[in-house]
């Protein structure tokens, strides 16, 4: 991969492969064809960027390739309760009654949701079998779940059958499959994504609106030029008392030392 200049994210496991990678397109294409001939047929999906969102080629081998505190938790052989981004946005749209719940952190459903879901506050996937042993989810009505890609819903879906839930759905492709097909539809905000991209809007573009913060390393929203470099970034809430204004450890240990400098 890094002789092809193709970068990224790659988690091998017992329960199947998750890769998130970037590269011209020629190179990617290889990659793809490589994949599918060693693994069988893959469901890719595809966004466009400026620059490299990834500085290396990582490859992790992992008990699991979404970590979650329920050893006994499968992946299904097939599709599980699969809705596709048009079955989705019809449902949605749809007037019966139904549960919408989204399965990410609390840092990503900060950045936006879909119309009406419920977030569960999670801190990590981890938690979300205790989330559903407190909540009081109505149980005569359908359940639809979504996260990014879809690979979380993959385990979350049997977490809500293992406690009697029957009419459960997922999000085929996730978000970003569906703004794909619906950017004006029923999601609101932008797509947290685990990249230097950080998010991406209702056009699957990198976003302007969002950043990393340099306290908590989390995504952040309130935007301002660095006092030292000028560099436009973000800092969250919490950690805006401390970083406010400057953009990184370096540039707040200069101001410190030399003061702001003077125009």
């Amino acid at each position: 991969m890094e002789s092809s200049r193709v970068l990224g994210l790659v988690v091998l496991a017992e329960e199947g492969i998750n890769a998130t990678v970037a590269g011209e397109r020629g190179a990617v294409d290889v990659l793809k064809t490589y994949v599918e001939a060693h693994f069988g047929e893959v469901r890719f999906k595809d966004s466009v960027s400026e620059m490299c969102p990834f500085h290396r080629v990582s490859v992790d081998i992992r008990r699991e390739i979404v970590a979650s505190k329920n050893d006994g938790l499968p992946l299904p052989p097939g599709d599980d309760h699969h809705l596709s981004p048009s079955e989705w946005h019809a449902m949605l749209a749809g007037p019966n009654p139904k549960t919408v719940i989204d399965t990410r952190n609390r840092y990503e459903t900060q950045l936006g949701m879909f119309e009406g879901a419920v977030d569960p506050d999670l801190k990590s996937f981890g938690d979300w079998g205790g989330y559903l042993d407190r909540a009081e989810i109505p149980r005569d009505q359908p359940v639809m779940i979504y996260c990014t890609g879809g690979i979380r819903c993959e385990k979350a879906i049997f977490e809500l059958r293992s406690r009697g839930f029957e009419e459960v759905y997922q999000l085929r492709d996730g978000i970003l499959g569906y703004l794909e097909q619906f950017p004006e539809g029923k999601y609101r905000g932008e797509c947290f994504v685990f990249d230097d991209r950080v998010a991406l809007d209702a056009h699957l573009n990198p976003t302007t609106k969002a950043g990393i913060c340099p306290g908590c390393g989390l995504p952040a929203t309130n935007k301002f030029d660095c006092a030292w470099c000028g560099s436009v970034c973000f800092c969250c809430d919490d950690c805006r008392p401390v970083w406010e204004g400057v953009c990184s450890k370096t540039c707040r240990d200069r101001i410190r030392r030399h003061g702001c400098p003077t125009a």
